[in-house]
């Protein structure tokens, strides 16, 4: 059955006889219901694209190091890299594209100083700075993370 989508006017729906009245109508339904089932189609083709795409977390357990996890569905290059700011050394490189990663990034036996972590997932970036204070015992601060039982470290996220 072909149905129009060209609106009719008033006028030829009053000159009409009333079984074509009828007939437009019932129409309304099946067209009512293929537009909602384009919606739902265009609504889980946007899911699944959201679904492949990196999701990132970072977290600070403790006062000396970081966890980076990283789930990668669509299986895109990533990598993973600590920077010394004041030498300008890099201390890890780690390159995959694996379709999920974790690490914990001890900072313990660094020198006090600063440190960016740096983490790029296909075209994504993103950035922690890191602050190593010169302490008996190593305290990192990264800004926008909370460290548990450590009220003076706190973290951040920079994306």
């Amino acid at each position: 059955m072909k149905f129009s989508l060209a609106p009719r006017s008033a006028q030829s729906l009053a000159g009409a006889p009333i079984q074509n009245r009828i007939q437009g109508l019932s129409a309304a339904p099946y067209l009512r219901a293929t537009l909602l089932g384009a919606l739902v189609v265009l609504g889980s083709a946007g899911t699944a694209l959201a679904q492949d795409a990196p999701t990132v977390k970072a977290k600070q357990p403790n006062a000396q190091s970081l966890w980076v996890t990283i789930d990668n569905p669509a299986q895109q290059r990533m990598q993973l890299r600590v920077v010394s700011l004041s030498t300008n050394n890099c201390l890890v490189n780690e390159v995959n594209s694996q379709p999920s990663y974790g690490t914990q990034l001890n900072f313990r036996n660094l020198p006090a100083g600063k440190y960016a972590v740096l983490l790029r997932v296909g075209q994504e970036r993103y950035r922690y700075n890191v602050q190593v204070e010169s302490q008996t015992q190593t305290i990192i601060s990264v800004p926008g993370l909370t460290v548990p039982n450590a009220s003076e470290a706190v973290a951040s996220v920079v994306r």
